[in-house]
């Protein structure tokens, strides 16, 4: 098995290689959304929210959104001179939306007349972009969304998106709609030349889309196609959003996506509601703004200081110019060039890649701001490239001044803030130094005493944004693979399985013996037909209670990858959890209830209990009721997985 495993791993790496060598690509996010200016889809599914995350205040009913392909002509459309304008940047790949959350399709889809072939233009833009792309030599991506408000299999059509717009899986119709994702899938993969990223957007509750079926698709059909992680487990990038992770490099978890966290739909119904109340509204706006301006870590990103190779976790930002995803007409707040060219750095010393977003206008072309932005980072990496492409992270990552990355004996330091005293220091520098140098040219001075690296510097800075230093050590050093450990993410199940045991153990006597006390407190004795028959009811409530919640609860820890494969055993019990908690009640009630207790009582004390002795009683047995019947509940959920995996 591990042989296997490690075949896998080689296997995956060669298949990324390409993508974590080109680092800086390209996200187009343009539909026919572009015409009334408005962002993509979210208008419709959450205005409330659309408004807040992308400080788009243009709104629309659905009825205009829905027509919108109707004045939809993009004659401005030039894929080479798209395709041109990134090669410029230094960009090395484009991930084109070919179909957001509104179900239209940029490409020529099959079901369905919502597409831009259906439109006064005509065309098929994917086609035409893929084929500017591979005579470029430029790598292309298409984004898809697994949510579409258009298609009656996804919700029901006849109610407004933002009634609806998580989907319903329970409906009949749902397995239509993912028949109707694979033929799109499957046209992308056959028809488009090569295609080097699938950028799934499933939002929240992915496993409904059935991932391991679109993923055995795509494996099949085009088995070097990266896919991304927002569409279940066997992903080979994560996707933190407008954020750069800062506490560290991304690592592997050995988990499945959070996206798969079937509680992911009720959580975003949660925040919706909570928008809706005076005072909570304000403090979720606070944080949304985070979002919008990048300091909202969106998705929660397991970072160590330095990982192996083997647990570093390839990953890409995905980032807007501005605010909006979409182009914008009246967007203001565009992130300045020099910012882009350091975020460019911060990504990629942190061995990560950058998609940067440009929404075209409604004519297809690019607005001013962007091209502007994109011709200033393209002069940058004219000069620089050398330092990004192929870049690794190293342990050198909190500077002060910049940022560091190295590939093979060279290392590269990024200075964003020129020190005063023309000397730039790296405390305990990792290498014995051959040579200092300027990546624009020009020698440098530098001594290295007691492992600290000092380097003489002009007095001038040689870029205004970035500049570059190229370190070239003399050989390699046992300090550049001092690892951190790899990190503890999962649980035992017996650590877990005793943790909730003791929880509801404590937590359910304290509470009845609460409820005991008020009850009990005044009364005189308490005879055995009452006490048996209130043991006999107390247990069936606590242990159905404790079983419906814990039965859920372990398998959502399951879902997260939270524990470790299992090797309990327990008889078959049905998966829906309140009837698995009725039988684990029927058992607890029979053979704890009334056998054990009510007869031990009968044998041992028949008369009954004094009003104090009952207190304490109930206190004991009600914390063993919630501590067995959670135990029963947890162990019936392990031992399921257990078969399964067997």
């Amino acid at each position: 098995m591990q042989n296997d495993q490690g075949n896998m791993q080689a296997s995956t790496t060669e298949r990324i290689d390409w993508y974590q060598q080109d680092k800086f690509g390209m996200f187009l996010h343009w539909g026919a959304y572009s015409v009334a200016g408005v962002e993509a889809s979210w208008p419709i599914m959450a205005p409330e929210l659309s408004e807040v995350m992308f400080k788009n205040h243009t709104s629309i009913t659905q009825e205009d959104y829905v027509r919108l392909p109707d004045r939809f002509n993009p004659l401005g459309f030039d894929p080479v001179g798209w395709v041109e304008k990134a090669k410029n940047a230094g960009m090395r790949y484009i991930i084109l939306t070919a179909k957001h959350h509104d179900g239209f399709c940029m490409f020529d889809a099959p079901g369905t007349d919502y597409k831009i072939t259906n439109t006064p233009f005509g065309r098929d833009v994917c086609l035409e972009l893929s084929q500017a792309c591979a005579k470029a030599g430029m790598r292309l991506g298409f984004y898809y969304s697994p949510p579409d408000m258009h298609h009656p299999g996804y919700r029901n059509t006849r109610k407004l998106a933002k009634e609806n717009w998580l989907g319903e899986p329970k409906r009949k119709e749902w397995g239509e709609y993912l028949d109707y994702m694979e033929s799109h899938i499957r046209k992308l993969l056959t028809d488009y030349g090569e295609v080097s990223i699938l950028w799934f957007d499933g939002l929240f509750n992915h496993g409904k889309y059935d991932p391991s079926r679109f993923h055995n698709l795509i494996h099949d059909l085009s088995p070097n196609t990266l896919i991304n992680d927002r569409l279940g487990d066997g992903y080979d990038f994560i996707t933190p959003e407008q954020f750069i992770p800062k506490q560290g490099i991304p690592t592997r978890t050995g988990k499945p996506p959070g996206g798969m966290d079937p509680g992911g739909d009720g959580f975003i119904k949660t925040i919706l509601f909570l928008m809706k109340i005076p005072g909570i509204k304000g403090w979720l706006k606070k944080q949304l703004d985070k979002y919008a301006d990048g300091s909202l870590e969106l998705t929660p990103v397991l970072q160590t200081p330095y990982p192996s190779p083997y647990d570093f976790q390839p990953w890409e930002t995905c980032m807007t110019m501005g605010q909006s995803w979409a182009h914008n007409p009246n967007e203001t707040n565009w992130k300045t060039p020099r910012q882009l060219v350091r975020n460019l750095v911060k990504v990629v010393s942190r061995g990560g890649n950058y998609l940067l977003n440009v929404g075209p206008t409604a004519l297809g072309t690019f607005p001013d701001e962007a091209v502007e932005r994109l011709q200033h980072i393209g002069k940058w990496m004219k000069q620089n490239g050398k330092a990004i492409y192929g870049a690794a992270y190293t342990p050198i990552y909190e500077t002060g001044w910049g940022q560091v990355t190295r590939i093979d004996n060279q290392v590269f330091l990024y200075v964003f803030d020129w020190p005063e005293n023309e000397h730039l220091m790296l405390e305990k520098f990792p290498g014995r130094v051959g040579s200092v140098s300027l990546l624009t040219g020009g020698k440098l001075e530098f001594t290295q005493n007691d492992g600290d690296l000092i380097i003489t510097l002009p007095a001038q800075a040689p870029d205004p944004d970035v500049s570059v230093i190229e370190v070239s050590l003399s050989g390699s050093e046992h300090a550049w693979t001092t690892y951190s450990p790899a990190p503890v993410t999962k649980t035992e199940p017996k650590t877990y399985l005793k943790t909730q045991v003791i929880a509801s153990g404590v937590i359910n006597a304290f509470l009845n013996g609460l409820i005991a006390f008020f009850t009990y407190r005044s009364r005189g004795e308490i005879p055995y037909a009452e006490a048996a028959i209130d043991i006999l009811i107390t247990v069936a409530i606590i242990t159905f209670l404790v079983a419906w919640i814990g039965v859920p609860s372990a398998r959502n820890e399951l879902t997260k990858g939270n524990l470790y494969t299992s090797s309990f055993r327990f008889p078959k019990l049905p998966q829906g959890s309140a009837m698995r908690a009725f039988i684990i009640m029927l058992v607890c009630v029979v053979f704890f209830g009334g056998l054990f207790l009510d007869g031990s009582i009968y044998l041992f004390n028949p008369a009954g209990f004094s009003n104090w002795a009952y207190i304490v009683f109930k206190t004991i047995y009600t914390g063993l009721s919630g501590a067995l019947g959670t135990w029963l509940a947890v162990v019936s959920v392990l031992a399921d997985r257990n078969r399964k995996n067997k």
